[in-house]
């Protein structure tokens, strides 16, 4: 059973590299091209995987730039659309996904994330989950946290989970890592109000 795993800027910058990635056929020194799939549900979810998958390629160096594809999770309607994404997910070294922890998953997003994850599976990648509207403390008793962890296990993939506080108020989307759990990142820098 692979457990629920704390995410770690390092700790996935680290998960990146050791999967396989696909190098680009181009130049001696172009870097290698991540394209990450990202799924969320608001707008300011988004800005908090874009913050995300920016401080992983901090992580990594200059060797790496990545290339994100975000989606809404509304794309679990369109099955032509959730194939596309599935694929994504397959050549990518992770699937992020920034979702709202207090809601539960709807019966389409969950079968979505099971197709998702035999492709994460055969592609040897991972789950990456951002959880907001909860608390850390209460982030193991949320719905949305549980299925995902059942589908992880069910599935075999690595899964990396945060939750983070989504900034609405100030309108720039800009996600600040629990204190808590991440606290070496506490310095994230702050949009002009």
């Amino acid at each position: 059973m692979i457990a629920l795993t704390t995410l770690t800027d390092s700790r996935l910058a680290s998960a990146v590299e050791t999967s396989r990635t696909y190098r680009n056929f181009g130049p001696r020194f172009a870097p290698t091209v991540l394209e990450i799939p990202t799924l969320y549900d608001e707008e300011d979810a988004r800005e908090a995987g874009k913050n995300l998958c920016g401080r992983i390629l901090a992580q990594l160096g200059p060797r790496y730039a990545n290339h994100l594809l975000p989606r809404k999770l509304t794309v679990t309607k369109f099955p032509m659309l959730a194939e596309i994404v599935a694929r994504e997910a397959m050549r990518s070294p992770f699937l992020l996904m920034t979702i709202n922890g207090a809601n539960a998953v709807t019966p389409e997003v969950e079968t979505f994330i099971r197709r998702c994850a035999a492709a994460l599976r055969r592609g040897g990648a991972a789950l990456v989950v951002q959880l907001y509207g909860t608390s850390k403390d209460e982030q193991e008793l949320s719905s949305a946290y549980r299925c995902l962890k059942q589908i992880a296990d069910e599935s075999k993939i690595p899964i990396f989970s945060i939750v983070v506080e989504l900034n609405q108020s100030r309108g720039a989307g800009r996600a600040s890592p629990n204190r808590t759990s991440f606290t070496h990142l506490a310095a994230l820098p702050n949009t002009p109000a």
